[in-house]
């Protein structure tokens, strides 16, 4: 019995450290005067059922950066932990628990031109995470990087965590932006993140001086592609501000680190080691166009159209309306054009209209193109819908609707004349004829005018008998010519 009692304490003891589960953290030094500093820690861990106590207090090395040479070792104490509140008004994880421990106290670094760096070394990360090798195995470094005392500095320092989750085939934007009292220049990359020497066996090792070995990327997740998805996961080195689009469900690691530069030299660096779940979040449908149903219009010069635009979103979120189209860019058009921008709750309405002239004719189609954007908690979505819409030259599109087939030349005032019924496209011409002629072909009209009226007579100012005649109509429009013909019936 006594020989198995030690073993089964070792292996609790052992059991315990091993049960927190690291899911990242970094290290910051604030100047307070002179050559003091206070040092903050932070650790993030799962705070899931089972997790062992935050360690208490940490035992932290400070080493040259030139030589690696160890100058001494302190001890953090544990001044806080605190569960997360991870989400937002939009969504809240389910089953995703992060603890934060920040550990923190003040040292004394002596002058050093090489600078330092300062480590703490730890184990283990989350088993299941799916982009590096063994990971139940592997460690991580809280690593920080500074000059020396003489420069008068304090590290930027990141802001609150993050998420801690992405959305599975969204884009996502995180931001891992710092502040820097100093003013120095901030540059921000992602890295792979350091393992050390901690291990499962020896979860807490001795502070040792680096280098520091890193993670090994399990295929095919790689320093330029650290979480999957298209495009990679990147990061702005101005912003420090995040994106990605993840396509695979799961747990996934990586570092960010923030450069500082003072007059274009680096002076210090904090590394931010990072776990994210990739998880299923509500979606964003996009809105719907309902209206217009018709994508293309034809009208004649002269002739005003107004087209109905009306788009709706299924999660009743907030949808605009905005428009792009050569009718409201152009000046030829602009003033005969009339759309409203819109926005409203779950469904918007807005029109476009146009007042048409002759000046409007051409060969080519007038295009606006709508757009419906909606603004939710999980992105925004922008849908288009496209009309054309052509204005036609009289003669193309209204000369037989606005010229009678009979009229009744009797002098009672009422269908006395064969003329065009209509006083506004006069203008669409630069040269107009009618001849008129009888069924053998003698000619017994003719006018240069668009609204011309004959009487049903001759050139003679003989009446003509009832029956069918006809006539032919020529012309041009901004060098285009046009022939038109058709008959016209007289009845006394």
């Amino acid at each position: 019995m006594k020989k198995i009692t030690p073993f089964l304490i070792l292996f609790v003891v052992h059991f315990q450290i091993q049960a927190t589960h690291i899911v990242g953290g970094d290290i910051t030094l604030k100047s307070v005067g002179g050559n003091n500093y206070e040092v903050t820690l932070r650790f993030y861990r799962d705070c899931s059922l089972g997790t062992a106590a935050f360690d208490n207090p940490i035992n932290l090395g400070v080493y040259d950066q030139q030589t690696n040479a160890e100058t001494f070792q302190f001890t953090l104490p544990l001044i806080s932990t605190e569960v997360l509140v991870l989400g937002d008004s939009c969504f809240t994880p389910v089953g995703l628990c992060v603890e934060e421990g920040i550990y923190r106290d003040t040292i004394n670094l002596p002058n050093n031109p090489n600078g330092y760096y300062l480590s703490w070394q730890r184990c283990c990360r989350n088993n299941i995470i799916q982009n590096i090798v063994l990971p139940g195995d592997a460690g991580m470094v809280f690593y920080v990087e500074f000059p020396d005392p003489l420069i008068l500095n304090s590290s930027p320092v990141f802001g609150s965590y993050p998420n801690a989750y992405l959305c599975n085939g969204q884009p996502n934007i995180q931001n891992f932006s710092a502040i820097d009292n100093d003013g120095d220049s901030l540059a921000y990359f992602l890295i792979t993140p350091l393992n050390g020497n901690a291990s499962a066996v020896t979860p807490i090792p001795t502070p040792t001086p680096g280098p520091y070995s890193s993670i090994t990327w399990q295929l095919p997740y790689g320093p330029t592609d650290m979480i999957g998805g298209t495009p990679p996961i990147s990061i702005s080195p101005t912003t420090g501000i995040l994106t990605t689009t993840p396509s695979t469900l799961g747990t996934f690691v990586f570092a960010v680190v923030v450069e500082e530069y003072r007059s274009g030299i680096k002076i210090g660096e904090v590394r931010r080691d990072i776990q994210y779940q990739v998880i299923s979040c509500n979606t964003n449908q996009a809105p719907v166009f309902i209206q217009p149903t018709i994508t293309s219009y034809t009208i004649v010069a002269g002739d005003s159209i107004c087209i109905p635009v009306e788009a709706t979103d299924i999660n009743s979120d907030w949808v605009g309306l905005s428009i792009s189209s050569e009718l409201l860019s152009n000046p030829s058009t602009q003033v005969y054009t009339t759309f409203t921008n819109d926005s409203a709750i779950a469904n918007v309405q807005s029109s476009l209209c146009f007042q048409s002239n002759c000046a409007h004719i051409r060969e080519g189609a007038y295009t606006a193109t709508f757009y419906a954007r909606d603004y939710s908690c999980y992105g925004t979505n922008v849908v288009t819908s496209v009309v054309n819409i052509t204005v036609l030259s009289p003669i193309e599109g209204k000369l037989d609707k606005i010229l009678p087939n009979v009229f009744t030349p009797n002098n009672d005032n009422n269908n006395d004349y064969f003329k065009v019924n209509a006083d506004n496209i006069n203008d669409c011409f630069d040269k107009f004829q009618i001849k008129i002629y009888e069924r053998w072909g003698e000619l017994l009209f003719v006018s240069d005018d668009f609204h011309f009226k004959w009487d049903g007579k001759n050139k003679k100012g003989k009446n003509m008998s009832d029956g069918v005649y006809f006539y032919i109509i020529e012309g041009n429009f901004k060098n285009e010519t046009f022939t038109y013909k058709g008959n016209i019936q007289i009845l006394r």
